[in-house]
C-alpha cells in the first residue's frame, strides 16, 4: 500500500547522530528565535520543491525535514539541494552530509518518524523528550502556516504510536545512560526535602545527570575550576556556586549529598575534603560519576557512606540494555500496527478525496438538463408535471450518489 493524496508524496529528509558527527548536526541550524527569518528559509526550501506543507526538527542531535510534494524528489535531488543551502559548511562536511542522510518516502517516511516519537532513532532509547520537541516544533510551522491536513494527520498519529509506546512497554523504565540511571539510584536513597546538595563538575554529563535528578526544594551548590561553568548551573537551577579553590580554603561546608563528575586524573575528593564537607553527617551521599574515580581510595575505605559509583552503575545500565532490547521488538510491533492502521485510514480518506466532486458533477448535468437542454419541453408540461419530474431527477440524483459512491469507494480501496 503506497501513501497518495492525489499526486502528493510524503518525504522526509534527515541529518541524524546515527550517521552524523554531533558537531556537524550542531551547525545545520535555522534561527527559529527569529520567527521573520525562520519563515523564509523554511519558505525557500518549499519553494524549491514545490511543496504544499513542510516542518522542521531540530535537536541536539537531529535536523529533519518533513515536506509534502506533488513534485518527486530523490534523495540526490534532496542531498545537492542541502549541501548548496548550507553553504557555510567545509568541503569535507559537505561531502558527509552528501553520504550520510537519510531520504525516507511515503509509508516508510511514517514508519519513521513513528519512530522517532518511540525514542527508537534517539540517542538514549526510551528518552520521552522527543514527544515534546516533535510536538513543539509541528505546533511551531503549523502557526507559521507552513503545515497542512497532511502533516496534522501524521502527526496526531506519530504522537499517539509514541504515547503508547511508552505506555505499553517498559522502554522508558530500564535506562541505559550513567547519567538518568545515576540520577534514579540517588532519588530512591530517601533524600530530604530540604537536602544541601554540592556539586562537583560542569561538563556535559553533570548538565544530563542535572536534568532528572533537579528538585526544586533541594539547595545546591556548584563548584568547578573555573567559576563560571558553575556559574552557568546555578543560574539554571539556584542556590550557590564556587569555584574549586573556594571549596578547599573554606573550613566546613556542610552537605547532604555530594555528585562529583570531572575529568581529573587524580582524586579530588580527598580525607579533607570529605571532612569538610560530611564530617557530623550520620548518613552522608555520594555520587561518582568520574572515570577515574574522583574519591580517594583512602575516603572510600576509611568512611561509611552510601556510595554510588560508575563501576555499578555500568553494570546495571548493561543489564537495563538487555531488558531494553526486548522492549524495542514490542515497540516495534506496536508501530507496525499503528502504521496499518493509519495506512488503511489515510487510503480510504484519499479515496473519499478522489470521489468527493461526483455529487457535484451530477448536479452540475441535472441543472444543464433541466435549464438547458430540455428547458423547452419542460415549459410546455402542466406545472404539476414538472414538479413531478424535478422530483423524480432529485430521488435519481440523491440514489445514483449513494449507490456510486459506495460502489467506486470499494473498488478504489481494493
Amino acid at each position: 500500500m503506497k501513501l497518495q493524496l492525489e499526486s502528493n508524496h510524503l518525504y522526509i529528509i534527515a541529518f541524524s547522530h546515527k550517521k552524523l558527527p554531533l558537531q556537524l548536526i550542531g551547525k545545520l541550524y535555522l534561527n527559529s528565535a527569529e520567527k521573520e527569518i525562520y519563515t523564509q528559509q523554511l519558505q525557500q526550501i518549499k519553494s524549491y520543491f514545490d511543496a504544499s506543507e513542510i516542518m522542521h526538527i531540530s535537536t541536539c542531535n537531529r535536523c529533519e525535514f518533513y515536506i509534502v510534494s506533488k513534485q518527486s524528489i530523490s534523495k540526490e535531488q534532496a542531498n545537492q539541494f542541502f549541501v548548496d543551502f548550507y553553504n557555510h559548511l567545509s568541503p569535507e562536511e559537505k561531502s558527509k552530509l552528501k553520504e550520510k542522510s537519510i531520504f525516507k518516502k511515503d509509508e516508510m517516511a511514517v514508519r519513521y518518524l513513528m519512530e522517532v516519537t518511540s525514542s527508537l532513532q534517539s540517542m538514549v532509547v526510551g528518552e520521552r523528550e522527543i514527544l515534546t520537541q516533535v510536538r513543539t516544533a509541528y505546533e511551531t510551522c503549523r502557526d507559521l502556516q507552513l503545515t497542512g491536513d497532511l502533516l496534522r494527520l501524521v502527526i496526531k498519529k506519530a504522537i499517539e504510536t509514541g504515547k503508547q509506546v511508552f505506555t505499553e512497554t517498559d522502554i522508558a523504565k530500564n535506562p541505559v545512560s550513567v547519567a538518568s540511571l545515576a540520577a534514579r539510584k540517588t532519588k530512591q536513597l530517601n533524600i530530604p526535602a530540604n537536602a544541601k546538595v554540592t556539586l562537583i563538575g560542569s561538563g556535559v554529563t553533570m548538565q544530563t545527570f542535572m536534568k532528572y535528578f533537579h528538585n526544586s526544594s533541594y539547595h545546591y551548590t556548584f563548584v568547578s575550576r573555573k567559576k563560571e561553568k558553575s556559574q552557568a548551573l546555578q543560574s539554571k537551577y539556584g542556590g550557590h556556586f564556587m569555584s574549586l579553590n573556594e571549596l578547599k580554603e573554606i573550613p566546613s561546608y556542610p552537605t547532604d549529598v555530594l555528585i562529583v563528575c570531572t575529568a581529573s586524573p587524580s582524586a579530588l575528593v580527598t580525607e579533607d575534603i570529605y571532612k569538610k564537607l560530611f564530617e557530623a553527617h550520620s548518613h552522608p551521599i555520594i555520587v561518582d560519576l568520574s572515570n577515574p574515580s574522583d574519591v580517594d581510595e583512602n575516603v572510600r575505605q576509611n568512611y561509611t557512606f552510601e556510595y554510588i559509583d560508575i563501576a555499578s552503575l555500568k553494570k546495571q545500565a548493561q543489564e537495563n540494555l538487555i531488558k531494553r532490547k526486548q522492549s524495542i521488538f514490542e515497540a516495534k510491533q506496536i508501530i507496525h500496527q499503528n502504521l496499518e492502521e493509519f495506512m488503511q485510514i489515510f487510503k480510504e480518506r484519499c479515496v473519499e478525496n478522489i470521489i468527493k466532486e461526483i455529487p457535484e458533477e451530477f448536479k452540475h448535468y441535472k441543472h444543464k438538463a433541466l435549464n438547458e437542454v430540455f428547458k423547452k419541453k419542460l415549459e410546455t408540461l402542466e406545472p404539476t408535471q414538472k414538479q413531478l419530474i424535478e422530483e423524480i431527477v432529485e430521488y435519481i440524483e440523491g440514489k445514483y450518489n449513494t449507490v456510486t459512491y459506495k460502489k467506486l469507494k470499494s473498488i478504489l480501496l481494493k
